[in-house]
């Protein structure tokens, strides 16, 4: 793995980000012109998906993975929080996924635009052990991509079937709101590109 002094990540962790970007996920700049770091929390029961991908950024991290107790109404659960540097190899990443509401002086997280140039079973694997759940019901995968517009989340879906050869279909969820599904018939294939890129205690996701 190339070390913070490089100017680009490896292509490895350079899709394990773009996969984890579409899904949990997120940048973060103090300012237009800041440098940009990595964040990401996890519930208690991610704890070894937690730790895997602490590891596997542990090169850009000065801290690793922290556990956190948060205090609920009722009872205080574990909370797993990573947290990278603020380096400028993180800063194409932030303008790939977030673009600027000029009304509100915002930024809202996006599928990058040219998705379909980025999509390789690594991204696939990151963003269905962020997003994915398996529908036992109907022998299918599911992708819950619900935050992004319909247009979108079409975009990942023609990158998932252009470039996996795996039919992904946009499914209405609930009120302006859409998902991605993978049919029984492409489980097989799904499985064969994304397993081993997935962490074992993850594989459930794929109805393994």
């Amino acid at each position: 793995m190339k070390n913070n002094n490089t100017s680009s990540l490896s292509l490895q962790l350079n899709s394990t980000l773009i996969g984890i970007m579409l899904s949990d996920g997120s940048l973060y700049k103090s300012s237009p012109k800041s440098n940009v770091r990595f964040e990401m929390s996890f519930g208690e029961k991610y704890r070894e998906l937690a730790f895997h991908i602490g590891d596997l950024f542990k090169d850009y991290m000065s801290n690793p993975v922290k556990s956190l107790e948060v205090k609920g109404v009722n009872k205080s659960y574990i909370n797993y929080r990573l947290k990278t540097k603020t380096l400028s190899i993180f800063n194409p990443y932030h303008d790939m996924f977030y673009k600027l509401n000029p009304d509100t002086n915002k930024y809202t997280k996006i599928v990058p635009e040219n998705i379909i140039e980025l999509m390789d079973p690594i991204v696939l694997a990151y963003l269905i052990q962020g997003d994915g759940n398996f529908d036992k019901g109907r022998n299918r995968v599911r992708i819950y991509t619900n935050s992004y517009k319909k247009s979108e989340v079409e975009n990942l879906a023609l990158a998932i079937n252009t470039k996996l050869n795996i039919y992904t279909a946009p499914l209405l969820d609930r009120k302006d709101q859409w998902i991605l599904t993978i049919g029984a018939k492409n489980l097989d294939l799904l499985r064969s590109l994304v397993q081993p890129h997935f962490h074992s205690s993850m594989l459930y996701r794929i109805g393994l």
